[in-house]
């Protein structure tokens, strides 16, 4: 009786994971308190409860139970019993650190920021997240299941994401949706996110950018680029578990994920997003640069074909949409050149936010907060993040917050290098392009979530695909 009820929770929490990992790009969600600053919508001080919060909890629960479960039969049973689920030991950080003392430490500096934060609501409720995304990194890395069909889920979620995408690009236009989390944008509406050019007839024009299911093109970008990335990854992992029956049907699979490569990078472009370009750019290379290093004839090959068909792909987009390209990588446009100068602007007041609460932070959630109350005489609209997620973090949770965040990435990176996966390299240096361009990794919910996520597919880099 008991067997079959462990053999249930094993299961549910496996295809559970699944589910999560598909529906991660879902922006469905109930507004609880919607957020309200000088008389319109915050955006960033809204409170939400979104159904991957409800998919993840449930999940979480499930493994808890499952491994308390196991941890009383081991301490009641012979050391012969050692179930599937076990857990190889902790590797421990080139400074003999325990990376469960690393999360122990960033998880309290950020609760410490909180209980001194202005709005302690929205630093809680931002907290909430964090520790959801600490969460889903322990699922990603203990849980007990098939690294092939998670990677598969996750990678018909991206499509889907990438699907829609598209269709918004070429459609020049977004539907909206609630059950869907889908807001509609149009390029004629101030607001939404376009790229302003010089059509064939010398007239300017908008072209609305690619959102997908998520609240921007740039999010959509971060996602596709390491989406993609992990794609390329996978089909190198599969060749050394090929005629093996975990991967029955290999040239099938393979077909398969060139599909959703090939769709990826459509969208990918439509997004016309500038560090998701350079981050997807910069990863493919170094994949190339490892595969030569390493002698893999076979990674060769497969990156070469991956470079000829990007190029190609690039190429006929490019030729179709050369003003739209070269006005984003100019930026020459008057959209651009504001977009600079706001960039270098929240820079700079991220700095100053910092210089003023270095110790502590203004707590998680509140960098916006701290904003209006420095500049109280603008629209809601106005009071965005700065766009580089270190500042922001440094910012939010002080120098021991942000030290400790970057502790965290040098011991994944020394992980990867330390194991024979080093092909996983790619992906964080991509991740950390991410971080350094943009915001959303630490501002807004699906960031995350996502980067929990990709911190823990790289961590896992020495175990087999199966």
């Amino acid at each position: 009786m008991f067997n079959t009820r462990k053999i249930t929770l094993k299961k549910l929490t496996e295809y559970g994971l699944y589910l999560l990992v598909f529906l991660l790009p879902l922006q469905t969600r109930w507004i609880i308190r919607p957020g309200e600053l000088n008389g319109g919508y915050f955006e960033y001080g809204t409170i939400s409860l979104y159904a991957t919060d409800i998919i993840l909890l449930a999940v979480l629960l499930l493994f808890i139970i499952d491994f308390l479960k196991n941890k009383k039969i081991l301490n009641h049973r012979s050391s012969e019993y050692k179930p599937k689920s076990q857990i190889t030991p902790q590797r421990k950080c080139p400074w003999g650190i325990n990376p469960l003392v690393i999360f122990a430490c960033l998880e309290l500096t950020v609760f410490i920021s909180c209980c001194f934060a202005d709005n302690k609501l929205i630093a809680f409720y931002k907290y909430a997240w964090f520790l959801l995304g600490i969460g889903f990194f322990f699922l990603i890395v203990k849980a007990n299941y098939s690294r092939l069909k998670l990677m598969f889920n996750f990678f018909l979620g991206v499509f889907a994401s990438a699907s829609l995408g598209i269709w918004q690009f070429l459609n020049q236009s977004s539907f909206a949706n609630k059950w869907l989390g889908l807001a509609a944008h149009d390029p004629s509406v101030p607001g939404a996110s376009v790229v302003e050019a010089i059509g064939n007839l010398g007239l300017g024009e908008r072209w609305l950018r690619a959102y997908g299911t998520l609240d921007h093109p740039n999010i959509l970008g971060g996602l596709l680029t390491l989406g993609a990335i992990i794609v390329i990854l996978t089909v190198l992992c599969l060749k050394e578990t090929e005629g093996k029956e975990t991967v029955a049907g290999y040239k099938y699979i393979i077909l398969t994920y060139y599909l959703l490569f090939i769709t990826s990078l459509f969208a990918l472009f439509f997004t016309f997003s500038r560090a998701a370009w350079l981050a997807f750019v910069v990863g493919l290379f170094i994949i190339l640069i490892i595969a030569l290093i390493k002698k893999d004839r076979f990674g060769q090959i497969q990156i070469l074909k991956i470079i000829l068909v990007s190029s190609v792909l690039f190429f006929i987009l490019f030729t179709s949409f050369q003003n739209l390209v070269l006005v984003r990588v100019k930026g020459g446009s008057r959209l651009e050149q504001k977009s600079n100068i706001e960039r270098l602007d929240s820079n700079k007041a991220a700095v100053d936010i910092f210089k003023d609460n270095w110790l502590i932070g203004v707590g998680m959630g509140n960098y916006t907060t701290e904003l209006a109350k420095i500049n109280p005489s603008h629209p809601a609209y106005f009071y965005q993040p700065t766009h580089n997620a270190y500042l922001l973090i440094a910012a939010e949770i002080g120098i021991f917050g942000i030290a400790l965040f970057l502790y965290l990435i040098l011991y994944i990176s020394y992980s990867i290098l330390k194991s024979e996966k080093i092909y996983k390299t790619p992906l964080i240096i991509a991740l950390i392009i991410l971080l350094t361009f943009d915001h959303w990794l630490w501002s807004l919910h699906f960031g995350v979530l996502f980067l929990f996520f990709a911190l823990g597919f790289v961590f896992i880099g020495d175990k087999k695909l199966e």
